[in-house]
């Protein structure tokens, strides 16, 4: 098995269960915005399936070695691919399941700012609430979505691969 196809499939898996997670924290009526425990939650199981994942390669498929930039590699990859799904997932939820999640985050956003800023003149906060509506669109949260778990894969990936790096001693010259 080569290293995509590696990639596709633990990335596969990975995406489901943050779906899992997910659905299962809307089962329970768990805000995300009101609790930190969730994003823990989600934190610890990426990084516990790139771990997973790249521990797999290096001892099945890679002969019991691999370098830091595969191993990084990988585990961004790995990351790409479970984002794709966690974030197809959203995009199906905000817009056909809970159609009501986008208009009441904007309601929330404009009381946070009119929280933090009472003073806040109407044509900014209009301005602000524009912007916030546009980038609050399931499209671009779409977008969004893969990019930063992409991003958050790699900085993971960047700390668990200096743990799960073995460098193979006969190609070291």
């Amino acid at each position: 098995m080569d290293a995509k196809k590696f990639s596709m499939n633990y990335g596969a898996f990975l995406g489901l269960c943050l779906v899992a997670v997910a659905v299962l924290l809307d089962a329970f009526g768990i805000d995300e915005q009101e609790s930190i425990v969730p994003a823990f939650f989600n934190s610890l199981i990426i990084i516990v399936g790139l771990s997973y994942s790249i521990t797999q390669f290096r001892d099945t498929i890679s002969g019991g070695f691999i370098s830091y930039s595969s191993s990084l590699k990988l585990g961004t990859t790995v990351a790409f691919f479970s984002s794709i799904i966690l974030a197809f997932y959203t995009f199906i939820n905000v817009s056909y399941i809970n159609p009501d999640f986008i208009p009441n985050l904007l309601l929330e956003t404009e009381q946070a700012i009119l929280q933090s800023n009472p003073e806040i003149s109407d044509e900014d906060l209009d301005m602000s609430m524009k912007m916030t509506a546009k980038m609050m669109q399931p499209h671009w949260m779409l977008i969004m979505g893969m990019l930063g778990g992409t991003f958050m894969g790699f900085i993971y990936s960047l700390i668990i691969s200096l743990f799960t790096k073995k460098d193979n001693p006969d190609l070291i010259s």
